[in-house]
């Protein structure tokens, strides 16, 4: 193949990266960091502008953008002013007015269920969630203590922000960002042989990434098909809109619709709103008036239309797909994102040494059908609303590989083995948590529940995490103090620092696989940072 010849030999060569939106100004940072000879120059049209929705991420990106790609991390903060995200808070599941919690990090739901009736205590996380904080203490002498190094979290980011910051560091890292309007892609058997501009220009390069966004037009013109997911995740369309904040939340919330969900992602100032919605359920003019029954101060919302599929090939030939131009599946567990920094690392990982094309591919195949998987479990429990739209989706969600699992929790109950959980988490950011922790926060029928601790044991960690939870700071003064004290955000790259261990390893997602140990007392070493 054209691309592995070139893989394979020596200089620096030449990438053309068309879209200038998250996808493409990450991809592109990326390779200019990990190969500082290639000529990576960036091809978007300003009058394609970005989708513009806030973006919610996983814990993938801290570690990314400040280790792989090494962004200032204080530099990062005073530009993009981003919020923290410790989990996704679901209304979700049982009739309200129940919701659960999904807090990164270790956690425990099965002793959390089986002692308290309830996933609130499962770990510290879900206690700073549910109580509005982050992980930035201040104890009785005024002293602050930042846990950031110790506590995996997530980012909350306005996507003008973000973009405007992204493309300075493109600038000053040497890499080309060119106003190029694309008419016409030329095709050969080594994939795409040249890019015509409108402007007349035959711009020619080594290796092609498609950042498109939904238009694909690289994977189109190659004929890349499109593998749909859209008969088991129903929603098609989201209505977009801004809301005046109350309090800055450290979680993206997830509530349950008449025809599919909202999402709030709280940013600096104001919270972004979105319900993602099934037309084939619900008219765009009936959903817009039932989102702005539920936010009735909202600004003028807009309309985005989407499919939930993949490509059937991340890596087709000359050609990387990458961001909605390589697939999409709707943001209920923020995965847009993650996916991309997921496929980067298989493409730098591919770059680096023999070119893996075909195992690229089976591996970026596999993570997004485990993903559409994993988000058809949270379809398959959730009775919070009894409507036509979500009889006919629970009915839908096949959960392929997941079937095994919640048929054996409820026959069995959770389980464990060998110390790890027993299930295809083909995303380890999805691991033992992120699959009990939908099942039994919605109420999914389980077996006989088995701790790993008894009732006194779990009764003096929750007193512990209470304890450390009094000196935790609500988010809004938390980022005053970062904004005030830029030690704490210089020491997230250290040595030690979760940031600094997960770095360019997709293994370092947000919840692996439950260790053999239990949480049990996971946070009693960080009492030790302020005054009990």
């Amino acid at each position: 193949m054209a691309n592995e010849t070139w893989l394979g030999g020596e200089g620096p060569g030449s990438v053309g990266v068309v879209g200038g939106g998250t996808a493409g100004l990450l991809a592109a940072l990326a390779l200019r960091r990990r190969f500082p000879r290639l000529a990576v120059t960036v091809l978007a049209s300003s009058a394609i502008p970005p989708i513009g929705v806030g973006e919610a991420t996983t814990t993938l990106m801290p570690p990314f953008l400040h280790g792989t790609l090494g962004l200032d991390p204080v530099r990062f903060f005073r530009e993009v002013r981003p919020t923290f995200k410790l989990g996704i808070d679901f209304l979700w599941g049982r009739p309200a007015p129940h919701r659960f919690v999904y807090p990164f990090g270790d956690a425990d739901p099965i002793e959390a269920l089986a002692h308290d009736g309830h996933l609130g205590n499962q770990s510290w996380v879900a206690r700073l969630v549910e109580r509005g904080a982050a992980p930035v203490l201040r104890g009785p002498d005024g002293r602050t203590v930042s846990l950031l190094d110790r506590v995996k979290f997530a980012y909350h980011l306005d996507n003008a922000r973000f973009l405007a910051f992204l493309a300075a560091a493109a600038d000053e890292r040497g890499i080309a960002r060119e106003e190029a309007t694309l008419a016409e892609v030329e095709v050969g058997p080594e994939g795409v042989r040249a890019l015509r501009l409108e402007s007349g220009e035959r711009r020619t390069f080594d290796l092609y990434v498609d950042a498109s966004g939904f238009r694909g037009v690289l994977v189109e013109a190659l004929g890349n098909p499109w593998v749909d997911h859209g008969d088991r995740l129903l929603c098609d369309r989201a209505w977009v809109t801004t809301v005046l904040q109350s309090e800055t939340a450290p979680a993206t919330t997830a509530e349950t619709m008449d025809a599919g969900w909202c999402w709030r992602i709280p940013v600096r100032g104001e919270d972004h709103r979105g319900y993602v919605f099934a037309s084939a359920f619900l008219d765009d003019e009936v959903a817009a008036a039932e989102l702005l029954r539920r936010e009735p101060e909202a600004n003028e919302p807009w309309l985005v239309r989407f499919r939930s599929g993949r490509r059937e090939r991340f890596w087709d030939r000359n050609v990387v797909a990458l961001g909605n131009a390589q697939g999409f599946v709707e943001p209920l567990e923020s995965t847009a994102l993650h996916l991309v920094i997921a496929s980067i690392v298989r493409l730098t990982r591919g770059l680096a040494g023999e070119p893996q094309v075909e195992a690229a591919n089976r591996a970026l195949a596999g993570h997004w059908d485990y993903l559409a998987s994993f988000l058809a479990l949270h379809y398959r429990y959730n009775h919070r609303r009894e409507t036509p739209f979500w009889e006919h989706a629970r009915a839908a969600a096949t959960l392929g590989a997941l079937d095994a699992v919640a048929e054996r929790v409820a026959r069995e109950g959770p389980f464990l083995h060998a110390g790890g959980a027993v299930h295809p988490a083909a995303d380890p950011a999805f691991g033992f948590s992120g699959v009990m922790t939908p099942l039994l926060g919605q109420g999914a029928a389980h077996g006989p529940l088995t701790p790993a601790v008894d009732a006194a044991a779990w009764r003096a960690r929750t007193a512990a995490h209470e304890r450390l939870l009094r000196w935790a700071l609500l988010q809004a003064d938390a980022l005053q103090v970062l904004d005030a004290e830029p030690a704490h955000l210089q020491a997230l790259m250290a040595p030690g620092s979760w940031l600094s261990g997960a770095a360019e390893r997709t293994e370092g997602g947000a919840v692996g696989p439950r260790s053999g140990t239990t949480g049990t007392g996971v946070h009693d070493h960080l009492l030790r940072s302020v005054r009990a």
